[in-house]
């Protein structure tokens, strides 16, 4: 093993300086936990790679994480690090059981070329039969850490430019892609949370995004593991049942730091009662990191309203972008208030930044700044040439933090990496997001491959969504695109919450037109499509993000379950 840092010796230096006194908690339920120190962390990680290497796994393999949700996700991964290969997350929730589980876990190994799957007892139960058809062996965490021996463990031969792991995409514009991450790409993160998110050593951070995300993983567990913080952790599921358990999490453990979506807030704003906030103390809270998903004002804004009287400082929301392929790329400054800018609609769409005046205006959230070691351009998407402050354009990165490309893919790879601007001698990635740059804030606008564009103006469908849910409260989540061969350019699938409907009187026809007529005269539209379906039915990552491409395959397949008394269109 060289000097070089690497998530083994990043473990190795954490639990040397803190023990068992800081470590990972996971809440199972409300009232089940277990704990798991650095120190017994690191034995563990030893034991388990021991074990792999037994099994034959050397430096340069690939081993695919399959768990339920817990600490077992820490033990692996950081196991499979020791041995010297890189770990695939692989999400199993919502694949139900049997083939349609295996398909998934199969999908991943193979894409993966993975030596091994390494799954529990409980997941290997629900695959059954299907559990050979994987394309690789199939080992027991448990069994691992009853085989391995911590003492006979070996460090492996990797340094910086070792492979630490493989996120496959959410997919959400386009076919998943397996992003390589490096050792070194791990480092950096760390280090630039410090900076960005305050996660600096002592820290407390606690959150229930699923393990087998990216933000999830990083933010979650290896970030505290690298920097020497606390995490507290609990199930995406609990958080699904019952929203408010996430502050309360905050809450108990006095956490400084926190990560969701937009629509995460939304929900606790939703569903918390005033007994539910009276009990609550977010006063320790010192960054929320809103990403994953575009930050709505008027979400951030009725949360922080709602949960003052628990003592949240509006200053902690931190808007922040990221991606896979990027990791951190930016967020809202430490202690400073999150920036919102009213923009003129028809400059946006013209593709400039021009702050409002008495037209229509689109508000704008920045997503903060960016560190000294990452370097962030906004470049015309055709020219290829960086664009003035005020332009829109493509965001490009360059980090330490960067991905060197997707696995086994060059031609995707040479489409997204390794670019160059006149004058600067750095590696860029093209992000596919649209953005703008004033004041060195830095703004989302959309992205390259939603945008809609009609008689030359670009219209972001995000914004259409966000229109459409102010129509009435039994508006959902939506999914807004363009389309061609119908009546109307765009279509906007609309989930549309049956109890809330009822409540207002309202039938779906009814509020279906007055969601187009808003959407039609908001956007200057020549016509709009409106597609009510049942709650969750609107394709979505992981973590809540809306998946438009899938949405309008299933449109153009005729396969949207559009709830009763609303036709479909003709075309």
């Amino acid at each position: 093993m060289t000097d070089s840092p690497t998530g083994v010796s990043a473990l190795q230096r954490t639990a040397a300086d803190f023990g068992d006194e800081r470590g990972i908690t996971y809440y199972s339920s409300p009232e089940t936990t277990e704990f798991r120190g650095y120190t017994a962390l690191d034995r563990r990680a030893r034991t388990i790679a021991q074990a792999l290497t037994a099994e034959g796994i050397v430096p340069g393999d690939r081993a695919v994480i399959a768990l339920s949700p817990g600490l077992a996700w820490a033990d692996a991964l950081y196991g499979i690090l020791y041995a010297g290969a890189a770990f695939v997350p692989t999400p199993i929730a919502g694949y139900g059981t049997g083939a349609a589980l295996a398909e998934r876990i199969g999908a991943i190994t193979r894409a993966a070329e993975s030596s091994v799957v390494i799954t529990d007892a409980a997941v290997l139960a629900a695959l059954g039969e299907e559990a050979a058809s994987l394309g690789a062996p199939i080992v027991v965490l448990e069994d691992l850490v009853a085989a391995g021996d911590p003492d006979a463990w070996t460090e492996p031969a990797i340094d910086g430019d070792s492979m630490a792991w493989l996120f496959y995409t959410s997919g959400s514009t386009g076919e998943p892609k397996g992003v390589i991450g490096t050792h070194r790409g791990l480092i950096a993160t760390a280090e630039a949370s410090i900076e960005l998110i305050g996660a600096e050593p002592g820290y407390v951070v606690a959150g229930w995004l699923p393990l087998h995300h990216a933000m999830g993983l990083l933010l979650q567990v290896i970030v505290p593991v690298t920097n020497g913080g606390s995490a507290f952790l609990s199930t995406t599921e609990q958080f699904q049942r019952r929203p408010i358990s996430w502050l309360q999490l905050i809450s108990r453990h006095r956490a400084d730091v926190s990560v969701a979506g937009n629509f995460a807030f939304a929900l606790c704003t939703q569903f918390a009662t005033d007994e539910q906030i009276a009990d609550l103390d977010l006063s320790n809270l010192k960054v929320l990191v809103s990403g994953s998903e575009p930050v709505r004002p008027e979400t951030v804004t009725a949360f922080v309203e709602r949960f003052a009287p628990a003592g949240l400082d509006p200053d902690t929301i931190a808007p922040a972008l990221g991606m896979t392929e990027a990791m951190l790329i930016s967020a809202k400054p430490l202690h400073t208030p999150y920036v919102i800018t009213q923009a003129d609609t028809a400059a946006l769409e013209r593709g400039e930044l021009e702050l409002a005046g008495e037209g229509p205006s689109t508000e704008l959230v920045s997503c903060g700044h960016w560190t000294d070691q990452t370097s962030v351009r906004i470049v015309d998407p055709d020219t290829l040439e960086p664009v003035a402050d005020g332009q829109v354009g493509e965001i490009w990165i360059a980090s330490p933090m960067m991905s060197p490309g997707y696995f086994r893919r060059p031609d995707a790879t040479a489409e997204s990496f390794g670019h160059s601007l006149p004058g600067d001698d750095r590696s860029y990635l093209r992000s596919g997001d649209l953005g703008v740059v004033l004041d060195r804030e830095l703004y989302v606008t959309g992205r390259l491959k939603e945008v809609i564009i009609l008689r030359g103006r670009n219209i972001y469908p995000q914004d259409i969504e966000a229109a459409a849910r102010l129509v009435s409260p039994a508006v959902g989540v939506g999914a807004a695109f363009e389309i061609e061969g119908h009546s109307a350019p765009v279509a906007l699938v609309l989930e549309v919450n049956a109890e809330a409907l009822a409540e207002s009187g309202e039938d779906l026809q009814s509020l279906s037109s007055r969601v187009a007529d808003t959407v039609t005269a908001k956007f200057s539209l020549p016509g709009v499509i409106v597609l009510p379906v049942a709650e969750g039915d609107v394709p979505r990552t992981a973590t809540g993000k809306v998946r438009r491409r899938p949405a309008r395959a299933q449109f153009d397949a005729g396969t949207l379950e559009i709830l009763d008394d609303v036709a479909a269109p003709a075309s």
